[in-house]
């Protein structure tokens, strides 16, 4: 396409029931596709059927990574980078950006874009986080990616409880997320924001239902996008479950391993 202009406004997708690992990884995928080829921008918003292990789009899928706790739990391979996220007590977003946005063209700014407006929706709800501000690096990268160290990672007094990644594909990007609401029994080195602050009980469906929201309306008007509620159209979901099959499911991307 050659379309100049920016995206009036944002899709908004909030799924109703969790997924899949290979379901929600092949949507953000079409979304990914929609944005370059049709320059829809779209914010989705989802969670998991199951706990699941995402790997990143370079990651290994090696056997001595699997620890017990975690070793029998679905693993997909996502389409971003990074480390392994165990996937479980969180909610997770995805942001389609065309490239025509001029945020596309700034990787980094993205991230500061969408993790400031999750920042003062937080302590909005009496929860404080901040931007780590610095990035560590060590020389063999911890297998989860939430042992790992960005700047832009959001941190509740040095925990990390959000982190995000992207991939652009014809000048679009696609940036998604995972905020760590509670620990997961399977990756117990790793607390949940609920938990570092006391408020575990705070871990109901309607509470998610108010996050999701003001997040939404948050990440709207820093990016002065307005929102329209939607479903995934019709060739979006078509190209989903081709994806799903062809690319995400567990016979699809080990084979090519």
């Amino acid at each position: 396409m050659t379309h100049s202009a920016k995206p009036d406004h944002c899709r908004l997708i909030i799924e109703q029931a969790p997924l899949s690992g290979s379901r929600n990884m092949a949507i953000d995928e079409a979304l990914l596709e929609s944005a370059a080829n049709q320059e829809w921008c779209t914010l989705r918003w989802y969670q998991w059927n199951q706990p699941t292990i995402s790997l990143g789009y370079f990651q290994k899928n090696e056997a001595k990574e699997s620890v017990e706790n975690w070793k029998d739990l679905p693993r997909v391979r996502r389409l971003s980078g990074g480390g392994a996220i165990l996937h479980h007590h969180e909610l997770t977003y995805a942001f389609a950006l065309p490239g025509c946005h001029p945020l596309a063209k700034s990787p980094p700014e993205l991230y500061v874009a969408i993790h400031q407006p999750i920042i003062d929706v937080l302590a909005a709800h009496g929860l404080q986080v901040q931007f780590r501000g610095v990035s560590f690096r060590s020389e063999t990268e911890p297998f989860l990616c939430f042992g790992r160290g960005d700047e832009r990672d959001l941190v509740y007094q040095g925990q990390k409880i959000l982190g995000s990644a992207q991939r652009r594909r014809r000048g679009a990007i696609v940036q998604h997320g995972s905020l760590l609401l509670l620990t997961s029994e399977h990756a117990t080195d790793f607390s949940g924001l609920l938990n570092l602050t006391e408020q575990v009980e705070r871990y109901q469906t309607e509470f998610l239902a108010a996050l999701t929201e003001d997040f939404s309306h948050a990440i709207s008007q820093a990016l002065k996008l307005p929102l329209k509620s939607q479903f995934l159209t019709d060739e979006e979901q078509a190209q989903s479950e081709s994806l799903e099959k062809e690319k995400y499911s567990v016979e699809a991307w080990t084979a090519r391993k």
